[in-house]
């Protein structure tokens, strides 16, 4: 009998299937199936008594191997090691795309540190997978296909097969260094240092630290590093900025980094982070440790992070969604360079008090604060808040002299609209977060209040008109985001035009009508916008601001040419962003004679090529472009750009 041939790439996984189903169908009485035994197993015992081992044997012979373990050994010759880890995310990646399942791809991303797209819509997640969905058959071969053509490109490689090459390919010398990517999965980012995808590289690890040491290389961004990979990173002293993405490290691990003491900055955390109090007293032999994340981590609390308390050149904490509260303040009370704090879902009234303990927030600034439309926080002083505290606490932050920047986060249930009214006692609060049912024309009618107020991060707020009308009354506010404004229509959007100071605006235009979008050039010191749910025939009234310049078409996904058409006149516009819109390479041109234009980025962008990118390199004043997700575009078209411009290249 002629032997059956393997894959390409054989899987265990698959041989064993195998092996388990022709046992099933023996003892189920399969004639076909136990004809298979007959020249293999002369003496086949009765169907009940036929083993797995002797289907694994009859496997192994029908693929022209003397016994099991040699097919075994054989696989893992043929295959590289890594490869499996690559296989089973495309295969979860597969199957979220294939089914809907956003939340298997969130968890996928936080598991291996990967960035993903999802969506909620079903038909948009369909065609992340471009072969597979334009099929009649829509097979899972196509789907998986597909998938790890999505891996490749992520983890940096053009295809799935040079994915595998680099497996199993030797690894360069340290003197390669100098090349672009030094080693398989592994690149040199000017401003993250050296990035790694951690669990691959456990093979590269002498490679690697190499790498560091010629270069002197102090920022290591691990995604996936293991327990294995963070002992090897030990011998690496002249690392001082570790970020470790996914959730591969254990308590185990962590006791590496007692040997790590030169440690500055340190990102851990995450959903899906199985680092537990234990694992948090490595942070006792971190004395340089000056910023510290573990955000998201949900293992940890109170005991875990008093081990930062002999930290005394912390500047910056963040423990947001951990179920950590006072006694985690306890623990960073007296820090006199602790600037920025985010803390986690726990905090109570009592925990608030604690704030006037802290150095930084008690002594009054009166130097430059720094925000933007986009930021997420004020710099250099800022806290977010998070927790059971109620009205009473709120009031407890009252004096706090040197606080400018506040966020209130989302599991905050406690407190209500009307406990606002004691930030008028916050003599510099710059920035404030107060976001969901909780932001509604109370609370508006409060933050207009606020004396000092230039930011207010509003996201998913219920105001009505009349709260955006309490809120034009401010003379400071800056900036608005929004984000989802279910309430705002025309009445309140022509409010805001009336502020004076009004600089940044993002909020969903959903329920504004054209009329009210029409006064969008009139609003008097406007030069920062984020569209938001406005589609192609709206944006003629943005490109009749002709001060703008500052452009972020996200959330307005339907946007085509049309809408860079109509601001084909804002010569003013200095950065232009671009995401998961259906723009081509038309629109590319269009932008190409916007003279000013000094930052570019295009993030899930599907429909602009290499020819597109090449037309906006004359821009004479670019300095940054920036690429992400937008399978048309490859590395190579990134290269016509001049030595002066910041490029960033993520397939």
């Amino acid at each position: 009998m002629p032997a059956s041939t393997l894959p390409a790439r054989p899987s265990i996984d698959q041989l064993r299937k195998q092996a388990k189903e022709l046992l099933k169908s023996v003892r189920a009485g399969d004639a076909d199936a136990s004809s298979r035994f007959g020249p293999l197993l002369p003496t086949l015992p009765e169907r009940d008594g036929v083993t797995l081992a002797d289907a694994q044997f009859v496997v192994a012979r029908e693929y022209g191997f003397d016994n099991w373990p040699e097919l075994v050994h054989h696989v893992e010759t043929v295959n590289p090691p890594g490869l499996r880890k690559f296989e089973r995310m495309a295969d979860e990646l597969a199957a979220g795309y294939m089914s809907g399942d956003y939340e298997g791809i969130r968890e996928l991303n936080w598991v291996y540190g990967t960035s993903f797209v999802w969506y909620r819509e079903l038909e948009t997640m369909h065609q992340r997978l471009p072969t597979w969905f334009a099929s009649a058959s829509r097979s899972m071969d196509l789907a998986v296909a597909d998938a790890r053509y999505l891996v490749a490109r992520r983890t940096g490689f053009e295809s799935w097969d040079e994915l595998v090459r680099s497996l199993t390919s030797p690894s360069p010398a340290p003197a390669l260094a100098t090349a672009p990517r030094p080693m398989p999965f592994c690149r040199i980012d000017a401003e993250l240092g050296i990035v790694v995808d951690g669990a691959a590289a456990d093979q590269h690890w002498d490679e690697i630290i190499g790498v560091i040491s010629e270069r002197r290389i102090t920022a290591v961004l691990a995604n996936g590093l293991t327990d294995r990979g963070l002992e090897a990173l030990t011998r690496a002293k002249e690392v001082t900025q570790l970020t470790v993405g996914g959730a591969q490290v254990t308590d185990d691990g962590m006791r590496h980094l007692a040997r790590m003491s030169q440690i500055e900055e340190l990102n851990l955390g995450g959903p899906k982070c199985r680092i537990t109090d234990r694992g948090l007293e490595a942070l006792l032999h971190l004395r340089e440790l000056r910023r510290f994340t573990i955000a998201w981590a949900p293992l940890i609390s109170d005991t875990g992070i008093a081990n930062l308390a002999a930290g005394e050149r912390l500047e910056h904490v963040d423990l947001m969604g951990t179920p950590t509260g006072d006694g985690a303040l306890q623990a960073l009370t007296g820090k006199v360079h602790l600037r920025q704090v985010a803390t986690g879902r726990l905090v109570t009234d009592d925990g608030v008090s604690l704030l006037h303990q802290f150095p930084v927030l008690k002594k009054p600034y009166d130097g430059e604060i720094k925000y933007d439309l986009m930021s997420f926080s004020a710099l250099p002083n800022n806290l977010l808040l998070d927790g059971p505290f109620t009205d009473k606490g709120l009031a407890r932050l009252a004096g706090l002299e040197g606080l400018v920047g506040l966020n209130l986060f989302w599991h905050t249930p406690s407190f209500t609209p009307a406990g606002l009214k004691a930030f008028a006692e916050i003599p510099n609060l710059a920035f404030l977060g107060c976001d969901g049912k909780r932001c509604n024309d109370e609370a508006m009618h409060n933050i207009a209040s606020i004396p000092r107020l230039r930011m207010l991060m509003a996201q998913g707020t219920v105001a009505t008109d009349a709260g955006f009308e309490a809120l034009s009354r401010s003379q400071t506010v800056e900036y608005i985001w929004g984000r989802e404004c279910p309430n705002l229509t025309a009445q309140g959007f022509t409010a805001l035009g009336a502020m004076p100071a009004l600089r940044g605006l993002a909020v969903s235009c959903a329920r504004v009508d054209d009329a009210a979008l029409a006064m969008l050039p009139e609003f008097p010191a406007l030069t920062d916008l984020l569209p938001m749910d406005v589609h192609d025939a709206g944006f003629r009234h943005v490109g009749r601001c002709e001060r703008l310049e500052h452009l972020w078409c996200m959330y307005c996904h339907d946007t085509t040419d049309v809408a860079t058409e109509h601001i084909a006149g804002l010569s003013k516009l200095n950065s232009y962003y671009a995401g998961m819109t259906k723009i081509t390479d038309r629109s590319l041109d269009i932008l190409s004679r916007l003279t000013m234009l000094e930052r570019l980025e295009f993030w899930e962008v599907a429909w602009i090529s290499d020819a597109g990118l090449k037309a906006l390199a004359p821009l004479p004043r670019l300095r940054e472009i920036s690429v992400s997700g937008s399978p048309k575009v490859t590395r190579a078209a990134m290269a016509a750009f001049p030595a002066v411009v910041k490029v960033k290249y993520e397939p």
